[in-house]
């Protein structure tokens, strides 16, 4: 009887064992957000909007990058303005420091403040 209870005993402990193993896989490491949000002037250039486009473009194929997207603003509530929407995530702060050191990242700054009303910047964990 002791050996039954002893190997039910080892069943669970192993079989618990294992979903915390495969919840812990699962759920990922955590991802550093990086957003941008660009309000451009009403005068600001379809071709200057789409260069910066392209440096974030550019930018997202570094292996720093864990994943990018960008986008417009379509929200009502903002009629007659264009905000653009950039979203760059990494594994590490460390990995987003080395990001800005990228000798393209410094060309954002060149295109965009020319051309932009505001410039809106949040970075966050993202938790699942």
């Amino acid at each position: 009887m002791r050996k039954i209870i002893f190997s039910l005993l080892l069943l669970v402990i192993f079989i618990c064992a294992f979903q915390v193993k495969l919840k812990a896989q699962t759920e990922g490491s955590p991802v550093l957000r990086h957003i941008v949000i660009i309000t451009f002037k009403q005068d600001a250039s379809a071709d200057s909007i789409q260069a910066l486009d392209n440096i974030y473009r550019d930018l997202s194929k570094s292996p720093l990058v864990k994943s990018f997207e960008m986008g417009v603003n379509i929200s009502t509530r903002d009629t007659g303005v264009i905000k653009h929407v950039y979203v760059t995530s990494f594994a590490s702060k460390e990995d987003m420091d080395n990001y800005r050191k990228i000798p393209e990242y410094s060309k954002l700054f060149k295109v965009s403040l020319p051309v932009s009303v505001d410039v809106t910047v949040a970075d966050y964990w993202a938790k699942q």
